[in-house]
């Protein structure tokens, strides 16, 4: 009996559409956003119920940061909705029909994950004013307004770069005047910069706890959890490389964008938690009803008798409070 070995071009130009036909990335997609979206949401939750609990009053940073996680969630929904519409497969195997909506969903999903990667960072920089002073204070100041400028701008050109602005998704007559590669070169100068502003504001409590009159190991402990912001820097690095997804005709190259993209945002939501979570760990001394500097204070110094401590001392140390 002879058997057939045939190796044609057209045969495995066919073995090699079938296999490209099967893959689909969208379970993975689902699958490691919702956890991402679920971890961050796990934190968030930690850090009011940390507040709450040493009767602590929320203050704009605990907004911002809800408000960033509520985006978030809202970016990892719509990107769910892009995976009914064939997110997560080759180009070629995204049905005609699908390919508006999926168009329309993905560019709301940019949209609402840039606002929480904005709105997180915003979080922890009100919080790091909380503990500032003098040239500490004008620098964080600086990074709050020019990150919320810097990704704002990006949000915006997604749905100013054509007009009229249903082309990016219909298609059609219209004009496209800022192009595919000046939106990834702007994007690549906004991923870095949003990754430098992180690892800034998680190195800055490093000048304002690490003169403060406090016990060696609380000091360790409190420099540690605010320098979490590190990690969401690095993240929003190794975002850069994935940023040659946009304008690439096969879709299924914005996975990996799309993950790093909420990896960034629900990093930056654990990190600006973890310090104010710390408390948890820490023997309740009574119920205080301090101001907000006192209240990160507190947070900070992990209790009542190391914020006594730094006090009786704070004439000679480096104030904690602006």
């Amino acid at each position: 009996m002879s058997v057939s070995n045939d190796t044609s071009p057209s045969s495995s130009s066919s073995s090699s559409s079938s296999e490209l036909a099967n893959v689909d990335y969208s379970p993975q997609l689902n699958s490691t956003i919702w956890f991402l979206t679920a971890m961050s949401a796990l934190f968030m939750g930690l850090r009011i119920y940390a507040k709450v609990w040493r009767k602590r009053p929320l203050w704009w940073d605990d907004y911002f940061l809800i408000a960033g996680w509520i985006s978030l969630a809202t970016s990892a929904a719509m990107l769910s909705v892009c995976t009914h519409f064939d997110l997560g497969k080759h180009g070629d195997f995204i049905k005609p029909e699908n390919l508006s909506t999926l168009l329309l969903f993905s560019y709301i999903a940019g949209t609402f994950s840039i606002l929480a990667a904005a709105w997180s960072k915003s979080s922890f920089a009100l919080t790091l004013l909380c503990i500032s002073n003098g040239w500490t204070k004008k620098i964080i100041w600086f990074i709050l307004i020019s990150v919320n400028v810097v990704l704002g701008t990006g949000a915006l050109l997604q749905w100013i770069q054509c007009w009229p602005t249903q082309k990016l998704w219909l298609g059609g007559e219209g004009v496209c005047w800022l192009g595919f590669k000046r939106m990834r070169e702007y994007n690549t100068f906004s991923a870095a910069y949003s990754g430098a502003a992180d690892v800034v504001l998680a190195l800055l409590p490093w000048n304002i706890i690490w003169r403060a009159k406090i016990r060696r190991s609380e000091k360790l402990g409190a420099l540690f959890a605010m320098s979490m912001g590190v990690f969401a820097g690095a993240t929003s690095f190794s975002k850069i490389p994935t940023l040659t997804a946009i304008g690439n005709s096969d879709m299924i190259t914005m996975v990996s964008l799309y993950i790093v993209g909420t990896a960034e945002s629900a990093i930056t939501i654990i990190a600006a938690s973890i310090p104010i979570i710390r408390a948890l760990f820490h023997r309740e001394e009574g119920p205080v009803t301090p101001s907000v500097p006192s209240d990160f204070k507190l947070t900070v110094l992990d209790n009542e008798e190391d914020v006594k401590h730094e006090n009786d001392l704070e004439k000679n140390s480096t104030p904690i409070s602006g």
